[in-house]
């Protein structure tokens, strides 16, 4: 596969090239093998509370569950903390796209939520595929954090930005293959495949948010004073 073979190139000789200072945090020691769930559990406390609830409802119930997923969720979360709060991309299929009115961190949660409810239904077993989908989903556009121009655009960068957090995981093959064959239009896996499904449920469900706060925020919203008004009888005036 091209794409494939383009990104074993950049990450081979192209990574010095991503400017990660407000990444910085991404980067410290991994703590992948040789702990237990209870050194897993420790309560979070992060800036922004979307991801505050989204932690306690999705990921606080699941550490057991979840294993040696719940550094890489924390080390995405955190990243989202510190640097989420700009734009998302458009659409992660189209590198023409632009960006959204909707923050990184506030989509990426959002597309977490839905894949999560939707394999709780879908997935007999979802607590199988639980920590690779939730990798995947909230790591799938921190590319866009990155201004470098780089060949393969956001989806390069965002593959660069994950591949040292997943190297000890058994998915990681997983977890590649879903974000490249997704963004080529092409979903190869269960988790490409979910993680377009899920794309495009976030994305209407953002459009369809975007509209109602433009219309509220729309100076040609009528005044219902004046229209009452408008409508009295003499009488009633």
């Amino acid at each position: 596969m091209f794409f494939s073979t383009l990104i074993k190139k950049l990450t081979r000789i192209r990574r010095q090239e991503i400017p990660l200072n407000l990444l910085s945090r991404l980067w410290i020691e991994k703590e992948m093998s040789g702990k237990s769930s209870s050194n897993t559990s420790v309560t979070h406390q992060w800036i922004y509370d979307d991801i505050n609830q989204f932690y306690a409802r999705y990921i606080a119930p699941k550490m057991t569950e979840l294993g040696p997923a719940v550094p890489v969720i924390n080390h995405l979360l955190t990243i989202l903390d510190n640097a989420g709060n700009c734009p998302a991309c458009k659409d992660i299929f189209d590198a023409t796209a632009g960006i959204t009115n909707f923050t990184l961190r506030e989509h990426s949660l959002n597309v977490s939520r839905i894949a999560v409810d939707m394999i709780k239904k879908a997935h007999r077993d979802y607590d199988k595929i639980l920590g690779k989908i939730l990798i995947i989903c909230l790591g799938h556009g921190i590319g866009v954090l990155s201004s470098t121009n780089t060949i393969g655009g956001v989806v390069a960068k965002t593959l660069l930005m994950i591949d040292p957090l997943i190297q000890d995981l058994p998915y990681k093959q997983d977890i590649i293959t879903a974000i490249l064959t997704v963004c080529e239009g092409n979903p190869k896996t269960d988790g490409a495949k979910i993680l377009k499904s899920v794309f495009f449920a976030a994305k209407q469900q953002e459009a369809e948010r975007s509209k109602i706060l433009s219309e509220i925020n729309s100076p040609d919203i009528p005044d219902i004073q004046k229209i009452r008004a408008a409508i009295q009888t003499p009488q009633e005036k």
